[in-house]
């Protein structure tokens, strides 16, 4: 594998024994433990190179912190597909937008019917998000298949897989686990008709167990007969799901042609988002037909329930340009790259806040044209179309434009909270080099910016547990210098 290099989207070599960081300042002393993230971390198999960032192989980062010092390493997931690609020296299976590399040792006749008809097989990389699991002692690599892994050493345990019963395809990113243990998944059946399902793994047993024991809590069938919809993440409260259907379409035979999922997406924002919102409790969706105008969710920072209505806060993008905003990895690898002048033709918004009212006979008794929303001083709206129809309409939940990857404090999950954190693009809508604390109440904003050439990670907040406020705690954020290709971890 190629030498570790401290440049973006370069490959980077593992880590294998923990070294030694450089502390500047004082660490708190209630901090201890370990911080995992996952990203991309391989880009090339012999001759051939990823197309896009988010093609590289998994690669996990561990930042352990222990009486005011800490110490990283890191690991690559052990996917097939990284074996594979490393034997061949090629891309033996697509990734997101980048195609299956020719074979050399095949005709050219051959090479060209790989080219179009792209492999059949699919890869197993993973490099988008992880979670703990089972009080901790579980790391769960999000895919399909799952990788379960050591939450302490990293090292790779097993693969699961959800029960083909179930009929699941793909799942999104990002994920729910209850009070209970319980995980949620959110997932896609695109083999025929289009559906998505919620799904319950049960906490009980081995990771094995659990995952045989997977089933559907409810399903959603698409809104297109053929093309499915992309789905990145959902909400959960404690007495709903929403799942939030996008006009993103997934034409699953340009995969074919074409080769990749990049080529195969479809933006049509002529097209409403469907709110699907299910009762977890009655065990059936609310009726009505709930639409607003279009975005493309991205990340979720929290839901929660207040009287008869339901808040969902969230980060999304608009009026999507394809070809411009999946910048080439070769651009973002260049030493004199600067993520603040990179550019995209998409728009993005600000976070918004959607109210979706839930007490069903009020909605029923209510008048043509009224707004549900009856929550004090709340400018988002709920108006009654017909009797079959709710259309929403946002505000923005605070102030900026191209923020992405937000964090709170994780006890006012699915609860009213004042603080949300995020990283933000600026004008660029590129790459994150800002990290921003946001009052959802006052709309008030602090901020601190990276450097020019300074590569900054998403955030993730951890509490101080002697802490009474919210926002007692630290922000945790890893840093990467282009100019002196030093990593750093800051609080």
């Amino acid at each position: 594998m190629a030498a570790t290099s401290r440049i973006p989207y370069t490959s980077q070599a593992e880590v294998l024994d923990p070294v030694t960081m450089r502390v500047e300042g004082d660490i708190p002393s209630w901090l201890n433990g370990q911080l995992v993230r996952i990203g991309p971390g391989l880009f090339e198999f012999g001759e051939f190179e990823a197309a896009l960032p988010m093609d590289g192989m998994g690669l996990l980062h561990a930042f352990n912190i222990q009486d005011g010092g800490v110490t990283f390493k890191s690991r690559f997931v052990s996917s097939d597909i990284l074996k594979k690609n490393s034997e061949a020296k090629r891309f033996v299976c697509a990734e997101f937008g980048t195609p299956v590399s020719p074979d050399p040792s095949k005709g050219r006749f051959a090479k060209l019917k790989s080219m179009i008809k792209g492999d059949a097989e699919l890869s197993d990389n993973v490099n988008h998000n992880i979670c703990y699991w089972k009080e901790a002692d579980v790391l769960l690599a999000i895919g399909l298949p799952m990788f379960v892994l050591d939450p302490v050493t990293l090292e790779h345990r097993m693969k699961v897989t959800l029960p083909e019963s179930l009929g699941v395809d793909i799942v999104s990113e990002h994920v729910h686990i209850d009070k209970d243990g319980c995980l949620y998944l959110l997932g896609s059946h695109v083999r025929g008709r289009p559906s998505y399902h919620v799904v319950r793994v049960p906490p009980k047993g081995d990771v094995m167990s659990s995952f045989a024991a997977a089933e559907l809590v409810f399903t959603v069938p698409g809104q297109y007969k053929v093309t499915p919809t992309s789905h990145h993440t959902f909400f959960m409260t404690e007495n709903f799901f929403v799942i939030i259907e996008c006009p993103l379409e997934i034409n699953v035979l340009k995969i074919l042609t074409k080769g990749t999922i990049q080529e195969a997406l479809k933006w049509d924002p002529s097209v409403t988002c469907k709110f699907h919102v299910f009762n977890r409790r009655t065990g059936r969706p609310i009726p009505q037909k709930i639409e607003s105008d279009s975005f493309l969710l991205m990340h979720s920072s929290n839901a929660y329930e207040y009287g008869d209505h339901l808040v969902l806060d969230m980060f999304n993008l608009r009026d999507l340009e394809f070809k411009d905003w999946f910048v080439p990895r070769k651009t973002m690898a260049q030493p004199n790259f600067d993520p603040t002048a990179a550019g995209s033709s998409s728009k993005e918004s600000p976070p918004l806040r959607f109210v979706i009212p839930t007490n069903e006979d009020k909605i029923t008794k209510a008048d043509k044209g009224a707004n549900l929303v009856k929550l004090e001083s709340e400018q988002a709206e709920a108006v009654k179309q017909s009797s079959s129809l709710l259309r929403l309409r946002s505000r923005p939940l605070c102030a900026g434009d191209g923020l992405q990857f937000p964090c709170i404090n994780t006890a006012v999950t699915g609860k009213p909270y004042s603080f949300l954190y995020a990283g933000g693009y600026g004008e660029s809508k590129c790459l994150e080099f800002a990290i921003g604390k946001f009052d959802v109440k006052t709309k008030e904003m602090t901020s601190w910016e990276a450097e020019k050439k300074q590569f900054l990670s998403e955030p993730v907040f951890v509490a101080n547990p002697a802490g009474s406020s919210e926002d007692d705690g630290v922000l945790l954020v890893s840093l990467l210098d282009y100019a002196t290709e030093k990593d750093r971890l800051m609080f």
